[in-house]
């Protein structure tokens, strides 16, 4: 029998033979204590990782519920909001209606009562031109000529423009200075009105003087005209334009009532009665003015809605 310290040594060395065997057998690996807590460590962690994402889907869910809702809300006021517009929209639609209308009615008494007011105005213009029929306005006579020599001065004018009048017919009611335009120089003599009392002794002087080439020696500087009413004088001087190309061209013409021309033309009779209608007519028979034609203001129109209520 070997002795007890050689037996320990012989178990000691087939001890450790058994523990290589055992390790090559293992893939030269080893159960030590620390792979232990490695395998427990990520045991641990596998179900930390599963507690978080319960708990993010738990927000996750809880924030989608609270954007649900609040979407939810704000969706809610804006159909709130939009109905309130939509009544305010069709409040101002059925106001903007009735403004129209409104609108309309107002236009249209107030072309009517433009339309009375121009005819009142040439009635009346008419009635005062009617007045002054016998006048007669004479333009040029010194100031020198004092009001008591006035009338005989007008005599001897007369006379030498028509001179196939009888003294009898050259019958004169009154004569009178009348105040000067402002616009005018002070050197420049004021107008004389005369009332002759026969209508053809008037129409005979103006017609002479109209077809004479020049006035009479001593009376150069004198010129006669139809004393009208200031309206029909404003209203005479809106044509001033084509009465000046019609003057140029020699193209006969004269005036009517209402205030318009009547021009005649290879033999046929043209109305005109604005001078807008006057300066088209020009152009087509090829008689260009130099100058414009004034302006005139547009007329107001109607407001037409531009929808259609629902």
């Amino acid at each position: 029998m070997a002795p007890p310290n050689a037996q320990r040594s012989s178990d000691f060395f087939r001890q450790g033979k058994k523990d290589r065997l055992r390790s090559d057998q293992d893939g030269g690996g080893s159960r030590s204590p620390t792979h232990t807590s490695e395998t427990g460590s990520d045991n641990e962690s596998r179900q930390r990782l599963s507690v978080s994402e319960t708990k993010l889907a738990a927000m996750l869910h809880e924030l989608r519920t609270s954007m649900r809702t609040d979407f939810q809300a704000a969706v809610s006021d804006l159909r709130k909001d939009l109905l309130e517009v939509g009544t305010r929209v069709n409040v101002l639609e059925e106001k903007t209606d009735e403004l129209c209308q409104a609108n309309d009615a107002i236009v249209s008494k107030l072309q009517q009562l433009e339309k009375d007011n121009r005819r009142l105005t040439e009635k009346m213009a008419d009635l005062e031109d009617r007045s002054r029929r016998n006048n007669i306005r004479v333009r040029g006579v010194p100031e020198k000529v004092t009001q008591e020599d006035l009338p005989s001065y007008l005599l001897r004018l007369f006379q030498a423009i028509q001179p196939a009048l009888a003294p009898a017919d050259l019958r004169l009611d009154r004569a009178h200075r009348v105040p000067k335009p402002t616009n005018l120089a002070r050197d420049v003599p004021r107008d004389v009105v005369t009332r002759l009392h026969y209508y053809s002794a008037k129409e005979a002087i103006l017609t002479a003087q109209r077809k004479a080439s020049e006035m009479p020696p001593t009376f150069e500087e004198i010129s006669l005209y139809a004393d009208l009413s200031p309206t029909t004088m404003s209203r005479r001087r809106d044509f001033i334009n084509v009465t000046k190309c019609l003057r140029n061209h020699k193209v006969p013409y004269r005036w009517g009532f209402p205030t318009k021309l009547l021009i005649w033309r290879n033999g046929s009779l043209t109305k005109v009665e604005d001078p807008t209608q006057g300066m088209e007519t020009l152009k087509s028979w090829g008689l260009f003015p130099t100058d414009n034609a004034p302006t005139t203001p547009a007329p107001l129109r109607k407001v037409a809605t531009s929808w259609t209520k629902a």
